[in-house]
């Protein structure tokens, strides 16, 4: 066996047990962007900031059964098993570069859907309906208030009519805390929707660094396949 087929051999062993490994990994990176999107559906809006999760979980499912294929196929040298699990890689590592490229369109996009329902969302401020619920779980998640700053809710028809803030612009640790926007000591002075942007953009990021990752490692692991399946045919001599 020369140097090139016995190290591509390898290389495809591990990359069998990476991707066993490594489908767990997506999958809780993709449950964990939805689940994100699913906390601020409300200010988000648009479904397609889902689409790079909705990809990375379906790569996950897809590396699991690969990576069983290839570690059947790298040690029998099986070249229809080898062939299959080609095909299988060359699917993932088209939709790695898909999952990118949507990331890095939609990434540009979330801003201005997230301010419009954002300035929504509080200036419907009642306290008493799901919506508003969204927006004290964003406030008390995110240790901030008001879109921009607290001031804000000076703009809103809930402080108009109460005189005072919403309970989840509180401090955690506050105690007797005086709702009003002359009294900062008690209350998050930092704006939701800064915050909240950061934490978008940094899921996604996380997300599309890991599909990059993987990206490379699949481009090795196709030319690890392509040494293996070249390799000279064994020839069978007899006795005359």
């Amino acid at each position: 066996m020369g140097i090139a087929l016995f190290t591509s051999k390898t290389f495809l062993f591990l990359v069998s047990l990476i991707f066993l490994a490594a489908s767990v990994g997506l999958a809780y990176v993709g449950i964990s962007t939805i689940v994100t999107y699913k906390q601020y559906e409300d200010l988000l809006g648009n479904m397609y900031v889902m689409l790079p999760s909705v990809i990375i979980l379906a790569i996950a499912v897809v590396m699991f059964f690969i990576a069983i294929l290839g570690c059947c196929s790298t040690t029998q040298e099986s070249c229809c098993g080898l062939g299959c699990f080609m095909f299988l890689i060359s699917i993932i590592f088209a939709a790695g570069v898909a999952a990118i490229i949507l990331g890095l369109v939609y990434v540009n996009k979330i801003n201005p859907e997230l301010e419009k329902n954002m300035d929504n969302l509080y200036k419907k401020y009642s306290g008493a309906d799901v919506q508003s619920s969204t927006v004290d779980f964003i406030q008390e998640q995110l240790q901030c208030c008001g879109r921009k700053n607290y001031t804000d809710w000076e703009e809103t028809d809930w402080y108009k009519n109460n005189k005072s803030l919403p309970l989840s612009c509180c401090k955690k640790n506050a105690q007797d805390c005086q709702r009003v926007i002359g009294q900062i000591k008690d209350i998050y002075t930092e704006g939701c929707e800064p915050k909240l942007e950061t934490l978008i953009h940094q899921v996604l990021r996380y997300s599309m660094f890991v599909i990059l990752g993987f990206a490379i490692v699949e481009l090795f692991a196709m030319i690890s396949m392509c040494v293996i399946s070249c390799r000279p045919a064994r020839h069978t001599y007899h006795l005359l």
